[in-house]
């Protein structure tokens, strides 16, 4: 598919503008369009559902591999978290499973839902309690 070059200016530009908390967000979108273009090609029969799988698998390797467990107490279970998605997209790739696809959609909606509030929270001034640089640091670790 051919790529606009204006639309990739544009993409290229809001990525290397977004605030760490924003990248997530749009590591979490990126991810649920790669999901939802596998269960269609899936649907359709197509075998480009792999390589959205495999997308997919690298956007979660890059989350795991970027999240400092040490950061704050609930790190290693959002680890685990990854650690289970990865494997579901691998296992999907290996043997499609009906509903699999669907289940690990609703935890990447619930997880970008979450990361999308904590950037709000973020634009909206330091955590009650907490300096700004604090408040930067919960967001890092991805």
């Amino acid at each position: 598919m051919p790529v606009d070059p204006a639309r990739a200016r544009y993409l290229a530009d809001a990525v290397a503008t977004a605030t760490p908390a924003r990248l997530i967000v749009l590591l979490y979108d990126r991810l649920w369009l790669d999901i939802q273009r596998a269960q269609a090609a899936q649907d359709c029969g197509d075998a480009t559902a792999r390589d959205h799988l495999q997308h997919g698998q690298q956007i979660v390797a890059e989350l795991l591999g970027s999240l400092d467990v040490s950061t704050w107490p609930g790190a290693a279970n959002l680890a685990s978290l990854y650690s289970y998605l990865l494997r579901e997209l691998i296992g999907e790739v290996v043997e499609p499973q009906p509903g699999r696809l669907a289940a690990i959609t609703k935890i990447v909606s619930d997880l970008r839902a979450s990361w999308q509030q904590a950037e709000a929270q973020l634009q909206a001034g330091p955590l009650p309690g907490t300096g700004a640089a604090e408040s930067r640091e919960a967001v890092r670790v991805g």
